[in-house]
């Protein structure tokens, strides 16, 4: 990819660096981040350098900066004041997170040409489908889980197709977007994807999500097929060596998605009711030639826990994750390897 330079400039050292290391660690941004702490430094670079964007702390802030005619300047604002109305003003103090998506959103929407992302030297991105027709199975902890033992070791992404998935208030978090923007911004403009996804991304204990729906109707008419073009232009133009999907009826042609998987893990229950359902499912897959599905699927009866976290960040430090590990993983990289 042919990184653009973004500049920090910023009178406070230590802030600029804790941003720049948080920026420099996410893989797809479009940009090589530089940074300084005096201005005639920055004006010396921007004399041998094309710099494409800069974050200029209102502490540092000068009519001299705009002189250098850079394309895309952006204020941390620091009293809340407009020092130029002209200019994209966004919070100073808020987490390296929230003003990475501001950022990458404002030049998205700004740049007309934004560098295309490619994946290089790579193996294919490995598709995990997590899907049971039974209710109150683990599905979900058991995708969170699996996905965030393996963000320890693989760049991995999570996607929750849950009708409602409530994760927002089980992290207390709130999101400005979730995947429904994501398919619009792709069918938008999808040379841009990579992008917009690093302006959504969220983080939980390393593993990375792109928020839920919180209403369901959003996904209505998307079909199978462009969830599987989202997912390989993903593969394209992202390092993601894992994703999950962690599946529901609520998505349209789900067989085909679940056909288009790597892994298909089912999870399931050995009482009367569980098992007539898990039996019906089954039936239905074959008699409309869906039986490879089942033929490929993996199904676990997960035993019972004594005690599963109460936090999401935590999960990894359970029994859950220790089942996972003695079990799941060989069946993921073979039994000489019990990945992370």
């Amino acid at each position: 990819m042919d990184k653009r330079i973004l500049a920090i400039f910023d009178g406070e050292e230590s802030y600029a660096y804790r941003l720049m290391e948080f920026m420099s660690e996410k893989t797809n941004l479009p940009f090589e981040i530089y940074i300084f702490t005096s201005e005639s430094k920055l004006f010396s670079c921007a004399k041998i350098k094309d710099i494409e964007c800069l974050l200029v702390s209102e502490n540092v802030y000068s009519k001299e900066v705009e002189s250098l005619k850079i394309p895309h300047i952006v204020i941390l604002s620091e009293s809340g004041e407009n020092l130029n109305k002209a200019l994209h003003h966004i919070n100073k103090y808020q987490s390296c997170e929230n003003i990475l998506h501001e950022v990458v959103e404002y030049y998205t929407n700004q740049s007309e040409n934004v560098p295309t992302a490619l994946r290089v030297g790579l193996k294919k991105m490995k598709i995990i489908g997590i899907y049971t027709p039974i209710g109150r199975c683990l599905q979900t902890t058991f995708s969170l889980t699996l996905g965030q033992m393996l963000a320890k070791q693989y760049k991995t992404l999570y996607l929750n197709f849950e009708i409602y998935s409530g994760l927002g208030r089980m992290l207390s978090r709130s999101f400005n977007s979730d995947i429904s923007d994501l398919m619009y911004y792709f069918t938008c403009s999808r040379e841009k994807l990579a992008y917009r996804m690093e302006s959504m991304v969220e983080t939980v204990n390393g593993l990375d999500f792109i928020p839920p729906v919180e209403i369901h109707q959003s996904l209505a008419g998307i079909r199978g097929s462009q969830w599987l073009d989202l997912f390989q232009e993903i593969e394209k133009n992202s390092e993601y060596e894992f994703l999950i999907l962690d599946l529901t009826d609520g998505i349209m042609d789900l067989w085909d998605v679940l056909r288009n998987c790597n892994y298909i893990y089912t999870i399931y229950r050995e009482d009367g009711i569980a098992m007539a359902k898990l039996e019906q499912y089954e039936k239905a897959l074959e008699s409309l030639d869906y039986s490879d599905i089942a033929a490929k699927a993996s199904k676990w009866k997960l035993p019972v826990f004594k005690q599963l976290p109460l936090r999401f960040e935590e999960l990894t430090y359970g029994e859950l994750a220790g089942y996972i590990k003695r079990n799941v993983f060989p069946d993921l990289f073979g039994k000489e390897q019990d990945g992370a």
